[in-house]
């Protein structure tokens, strides 16, 4: 069973690291648990439980929105109710993405693969291939170095 001792020291590990921390699936079942066997709800105890599961889900929640924004794949275990957060807010997240046009471009000279300005990788590319780009920066950057040209 867990401890306020053991729920403080990692709530400490969680503030100190930018990963999110291995924790049990019924991890939130054993905090509720903790609270259950306080037995006077108006202490400074059950405050003070409250308080630090309070910071500790702000801060999982923080990491759980970095690792969607940087697609970082998730530490095992994970308490199912953040992996419930995490499934609902990426779908929250891709369904709001919109579709990007792409952009028909012919080639015309042949490129190994390079790193465009923004930091993307394309190619490599054969003289007189045709490709679709859905990133406008990498398709001035092809327009703009002379590697191909936009067709319809």
């Amino acid at each position: 069973m867990l401890t306020l001792n053991e729920l403080n020291n990692i709530l400490k590990i969680e503030k100190k690291t930018g990963e999110l921390m291995p924790l049990p699936h019924d991890f939130y079942n054993q905090v509720q648990e903790l609270l259950g066997t306080i037995s006077n709800k108006e202490t400074g105890e059950y405050s003070s439980v409250n308080k630090t599961i309070s910071l500790l889900k702000e801060k999982r929640t923080q990491k759980l929105l970095v690792y969607i924004a940087y697609s970082k794949q998730l530490p095992a275990p994970l308490p199912s109710e953040e992996e419930a957060l995490y499934i609902q807010i990426k779908k929250i997240v891709n369904s709001s993405t919109p579709e990007a046009k792409s952009i028909k471009i012919k080639v015309s000279k042949s490129i190994p693969q390079v790193i465009t300005p923004k930091g993307n990788s394309i190619g490599p590319f054969e003289q007189n291939q045709t490709v679709f780009l859905s990133d406008i920066s990498d398709v001035k950057f092809i327009v703009d170095n002379k590697i191909g040209e936009i067709v319809n």
